[in-house]
């Protein structure tokens, strides 16, 4: 059940034009721990600069409507004003609960150009530590991320939403380091945008040839495989396949290394 979260956004005290442009974000968060939500939980939703993360450019809090699933779909208003040019920007998360004790605060930022945001946007948040008062600890510092071990692999529908791929009919995907994504659907070429993360797993509309398919199983496939990608969310391995899920944890493809 998708609950809608209505938001009114804290605008930040910048000088403005009296006729400034709005911008409008909206999007949906969404957590993968299967537990429910906080009673009378509260969700946030802030754009941050990336050059201070700690000071929101703006924010916005609402009540979580009862009872409570995700994903919640947020929107995010503000004044063009906030943004400034040459930054980078992303938004980030946090659910709590009536003591305003923090119960679930984001993975990591979603990278978002404010004026121009490549939809869809889903924030994952992730369940929070409770932390105890303990002595502050010696940070280790921090080591490189390894990019995500699916980059610069062609990999082969074996399965889409649960039915085997047809006998001699190609679905592909693979991903590039610039995330731009791309390979066979059935019949045609496709390609997209990508946005990937440790989790996270979502692309931009398909564009894709317009060749038509010499059969109705190479159609019906290619449509499937286009609709998967559509609403993927996360990845994940699976021994040696790549698992494409929804927002709800639904597999909807199930990919393996192409032998080609």
């Amino acid at each position: 059940m998708r609950i809608v979260v209505a938001m009114m956004a804290l605008l930040l005290a910048l000088a403005s034009p009296a006729l400034a442009a709005k911008v409008t974000l909206t999007g949906d968060v969404t957590y993968r721990e299967r537990i429910a939500l906080p009673p009378e939980g509260i969700l946030t939703v802030s754009l941050i600069d990336l050059a201070t993360p700690d000071q929101p450019r703006v924010s916005a809090e609402a009540a979580i409507a009862s009872p409570g699933q995700v994903p919640l779909t947020f929107t995010l208003s503000f004044e063009e004003s906030v943004v400034l040019p040459g930054h980078h920007y992303a938004l980030v998360a946090e659910i709590s609960g009536a003591d305003d004790a923090v119960w679930f605060r984001s993975t990591e930022p979603f990278a978002i150009d404010p004026l121009a945001p490549a939809a869809p946007i889903l924030i994952v948040v992730s369940l929070a530590p409770h932390e105890e008062a303990e002595p502050a600890a010696v940070q280790p510092e921090p080591q490189p991320v390894a990019p995500p071990p699916i980059l610069d692999i062609t990999w082969q529908a074996d399965s889409i939403g649960g039915v085997p791929v047809a006998r001699g009919i190609v679905s592909s995907l693979s991903i590039a380091p610039d995330m731009r994504a791309g390979g066979r659907g059935g019949c045609n070429s496709w390609f997209a945008q990508a946005q990937l993360g440790s989790e996270r797993l979502v692309f931009s509309a398909v564009a894709a040839t317009r060749m038509a398919c010499l059969s109705e199983d190479a159609t019906r496939q290619e449509d499937s495989f286009f609709s998967a990608l559509a609403d993927t969310r996360f990845w994940r391995m699976s021994g040696e396949h790549l698992v494409l899920v929804d927002g709800s944890g639904v597999e909807l493809a199930r990919l393996s290394r192409s032998r080609y």
